[in-house]
């Protein structure tokens, strides 16, 4: 595939699989930096995770994410990919259409991709205390793994709960 060609859904449900895998993946790989100590690199992986989550919730969902043709299109073409610049607008209709604390869920993640980037600066970025951003980021791993439970995931699901739970025991 030719850079800067936005890819296309041929087949739905095998990109919806692949993505509900790249969940658990970036979800695993938080949980082994975050045991580490990376705490900024977890935030990120947690954050690659938010956003193939998202990415399934609007392709499970792809003909009632768009208002109109213009959206229709839109969602078609990138929406599906919940571009980073869009994840605010994305969270909005997925509460919209039915999902409870999306649009919460959505500032957390956005919050620790700016810790994940920026550190404990005041100013750059939300936190000023390690272990807020640690909180945090176990409150979106919680949460997302209770959105791919929902999606059939459950398996996966308990296992990363567990991981979770016995971090800094």
């Amino acid at each position: 595939m030719g850079e800067g060609i936005v890819p296309q859904i041929k087949d739905l449900q095998n990109y919806v699989n692949f993505k509900l895998e790249e969940v658990i993946v970036e979800l695993n790989l938080a949980l082994e930096l975050l045991q580490r100590g990376y705490t900024k690199n977890a935030s990120q992986k947690a954050f690659i995770a938010w956003k193939a989550i998202v990415s399934v919730l609007v392709s499970i969902n792809l003909e009632k994410m768009p208002k109109n043709e213009k959206e229709r299109e839109w969602y078609n073409k990138v929406g599906f990919l919940a571009p980073t610049t869009s994840l605010n607008g994305i969270a909005r209709r997925l509460e919209e259409i039915g999902y409870k604390d999306i649009i919460g869920l959505n500032s957390l993640a956005l919050k620790l991709h700016r810790y994940a980037y920026n550190g404990l600066y005041r100013g750059a970025s939300d936190y000023v205390d390690k272990n807020d951003a640690i909180e945090d980021l176990k409150v979106l791993i919680r949460k997302i793994t209770e959105l791919i439970s929902s999606l059939g995931k459950s398996e996966d699901s308990k296992k990363i709960l567990n991981k979770l739970e016995n971090i800094n025991k």
